[in-house]
């Protein structure tokens, strides 16, 4: 990390570009869900496959949605470290005042894995 904020934004960046480029590889063809609308995303030890019983389109679509979710929660600009997307409380003050706490990029960043000491 080499400035304050830029850690969650880069680390989702990279995870996300990771999945995205995987994104073939990680379908497993004998899925048993493929006709159904469940959405596993189970990573398997050792083989590294993601099923999403939809295949690369479906990991691809969950990607974009999530980089539209990340792009709406940075901050406002380099000198304004607070999250533009969280918006105002009724004080006119930013909910969350410092994006990289923001539960949005949080809860994103769960989702792939990252933990609080990362």
């Amino acid at each position: 990390m080499t400035a304050r904020g830029e850690g969650i934004l880069a680390w989702l960046d990279r995870v996300v570009s990771k999945l995205e480029a995987n994104a073939d590889r990680w379908h497993d063809a004998e899925c048993s869900f493929h006709d159904t609308t469940i959405i596993d995303l189970t990573v398997l030890q050792g083989s590294a496959t993601l099923c999403d019983c939809e295949g690369p389109t479906g990991v691809r679509r969950r990607c974009a949605a999530d980089r539209k979710l990340i792009a709406e929660h940075g901050p406002w600009s380099a000198t304004d470290l607070s999250c533009k997307g969280c918006g105002l409380n009724g004080h006119e003050e930013m909910v969350t005042g410092y994006y990289e706490d923001c539960p949005v990029l949080c809860a994103l960043a769960e989702g792939y894995g990252r933990t609080g000491g990362e």
